[in-house]
């Protein structure tokens, strides 16, 4: 999301456009895979995993995060039943969603956050692991946030299509 901002100090009132960051999160029971973009949003790294413990602590360590890296949008993915229902894990994904809003807004940062359909990811990730050379050892670890690096290209990608599809 591009926010405009004056530049302090500028007589001509020069608009300067700011674009914030992507988290990427990936919940699960044992890791939660985190990737973060840059400001341009054009590329994406992963971060370290994130150890669930409680909700709480797992929100306030996103809440520094976000507030730290200049985070505008959070995406979270949402694993779906094929029949459109939602998993156990889609019903945890939301629920931790509303619980980082309400921490968000609490905490007066500005960040929006986005459930974001994950179907097919953790495949898409994994075959690109194998692309990058990743040793068969090393990809259960690295998984979770190379697909939450998918979440942040993706959702990167679908909001430049907007930004620059005809008015």
């Amino acid at each position: 999301h591009r926010e405009r901002c004056r530049e302090q100090g500028e007589s001509q009132g020069r608009e300067l456009t700011r674009v914030t960051r992507i988290l990427g999160v990936d919940l699960g029971l044992k890791r939660t895979g985190l990737a973060l973009s840059d400001e341009l949003r054009l590329t994406a790294r992963a971060l370290a995993n994130l150890t669930p413990k409680s909700r709480a602590e797992d929100v306030a360590f996103l809440v520094a995060l976000i507030e730290r890296e200049a985070v505008g949008d959070v995406v979270i993915g949402l694993a779906s039943l094929k029949s459109g229902d939602d998993s156990a894990m889609a019903k945890r994904a939301r629920g931790f969603a509303q619980a980082l809003t309400d921490a968000l807004r609490a905490a007066s940062v500005t960040a929006r956050v986005h459930l974001v359909d994950e179907h097919g990811t953790s495949k898409a990730a994994a075959a690109r692991l194998v692309e990058s050379g990743v040793k068969k050892s090393r990809r259960k670890a690295e998984l979770d946030g190379e697909v939450a690096r998918g979440l942040v290209l993706d959702f990167a990608q679908q909001v430049e299509r907007i930004e620059n599809s005809p008015r």
